[in-house]
């Protein structure tokens, strides 16, 4: 259960980190988020504004999540199901997005090195939630409801 208590902790402090840097961002520099060329296309004020506004729902998610797995990993035994949906969002929300901003012509370095921390965040998640579950079988005493035969 420790592997569990340190990957919520760690993942959602990084998420956390994650979340008040993009909000930043989105509330007090759009212009910033959409410069350095990065975008495959010609970005105005107006488009920038446009992409932070749309960024923000993201921004939002990853500060909810990382606040939600801090607060888990104070009893990571009853959130093993939740680390499960976070492995399955690493996945969705993370690889196979960023798969598709590459795709879509958006700076191919930085979304392979996300690429690489959700791989990570995945591997390790599914280990600890694995290690979490067949601890907590393992406790677990299985009455049964039929009376013991006499002897």
């Amino acid at each position: 259960m420790k592997k569990l208590t340190w990957w919520f902790r760690i993942v959602g402090a990084f998420y956390l980190l994650l979340g008040v840097m993009n909000l930043y961002f989105v509330l007090l520099n759009p212009g910033a988020i959409t410069g350095m060329g990065r975008m495959p296309f010609l970005v105005t004020p107006d488009s920038a504004q446009a992409f932070a506004d749309g960024w923000s729902p993201f921004a939002f998610e990853v500060l909810g999540i990382g606040t939600f797995m801090l607060w888990a990993s104070r009893d990571p035994g009853r959130y093993v199901g939740a680390a499960w949906l976070l492995i399955w969002l690493e996945l969705l929300h993370g690889v196979l997005d960023d798969v598709y901003l590459i795709a879509r012509g958006y700076d191919a370095v930085g979304y392979i090195a996300f690429i690489g921390m959700h791989l990570a965040i995945m591997i390790t998640g599914a280990v600890s939630a694995r290690e979490a579950t067949s601890k907590a079988a393992g406790a677990v005493t299985v009455r049964s409801n039929v009376p013991a035969a006499k002897a």
